[in-house]
């Protein structure tokens, strides 16, 4: 692995701690946009380039999604730009092509928001404990709509509830934060669990934030309906062993003793334990939510 792969990968991990994977995915378009605007290069590094970040993006641990999607339609899309041999033209068809992505991307939010709304209800009080587009869109619009709820947070790291904090602070919404452990408190309370994904595997594996699997069964063992807010966009074309987690090795020091710690990127999280699948269109049933992959 070369020195700039392991540059976007980090930059992908430490992103997607403070956002949802779709915004880290709209805030690398807009650099992509952005560097085409100030890239002085021949027509053939141009193209040499282009290739070489496609190959990056497609290939960062894990697989950033969306992004990793939008990389195989560009794949797919871009030679048409590449048939003129004229460098203005072509990085103006490349930056048009992008925008496009990018307004499919924006779109595809407002639509999952829109039918996302449905699952809030008066009176609900919503489990959440990551950054995800049900933060960021979803709870917000519920709140500006006049919906009356309150959010439950799990404590994860200090970076990542720190931000949900902050989203929540800002549009007002009643929230209450508990560690992690604490949930099997409030099964007699909590009404909902609100989770999103990174990707949607073809085994049918959601690679999730660390913490979800443990979380998403507890749920389930408790009979808490587990709502998954996806975008056709994320549903990925490999299975969950070709994913790309990152695995983690650390030497720790305690009371004098040497040891090593292991831990991962992301969880694994079994789609047979969601109740409810919310994309796009609607709600969709586990059979057939492969049906809206891109090919």
């Amino acid at each position: 692995m070369n020195d700039d792969q392991i540059i976007i990968n980090k930059l992908f991990r430490d992103l997607v701690k403070v956002y949802s994977s779709s915004k880290t995915s709209i805030i690398a378009l807009q650099a992509i946009i952005d560097a085409l605007d100030h890239l002085e290069c021949s027509y053939d590094e141009l193209k040499d380039q282009v290739r070489i970040l496609s190959d990056q993006i497609k290939n960062t641990q894990p697989r950033m999604f969306p992004l990793d999607n939008i990389m195989i339609l560009f794949d797919k899309e871009s030679g048409l730009h590449f048939q003129s041999r004229d460098i203005d033209s072509t990085k103006n068809g490349l930056k048009t092509l992008f925008k496009s992505y990018l307004d499919r991307l924006n779109d595809d939010l407002v639509k999952l928001t829109h039918q996302g709304l449905k699952c809030v209800e008066d009176g609900n009080l919503i489990v959440i404990h990551s950054i995800e587009e049900n933060v960021e869109l979803l709870i917000p619009e519920a709140k500006k709509q006049g919906k009356i709820f309150k959010i439950l947070i799990l404590k994860q790291d200090f970076e990542t509830t720190g931000h949900v904090i902050k989203i929540l602070d800002k549009h007002e919404i009643d929230f209450q934060v508990i560690p992690e452990y604490d949930l099997v408190h409030y099964f007699e309370q909590v009404d909902k669990l609100f989770i999103g994904t990174q990707a949607l595997t073809l085994d049918n594996k959601l690679i999730c934030d660390p913490g979800t699997s443990n979380i998403v069964s507890e749920c389930h063992l408790n009979k808490i309906p587990v709502y998954l807010f996806l975008k056709s966009l994320k549903l990925s074309h490999f299975p969950a062993s070709e994913q790309n987690i990152k695995k983690y090795e650390t030497k720790e020091h305690h009371g004098g003793i040497e040891y090593k710690e292991i831990f991962y990127s992301n969880d694994i999280v079994e789609l047979k334990l969601v109740d409810h699948i919310i994309m796009e269109n609607g709600e969709t049933s586990i059979d057939k939510v492969h049906d809206f992959a891109i090919h």
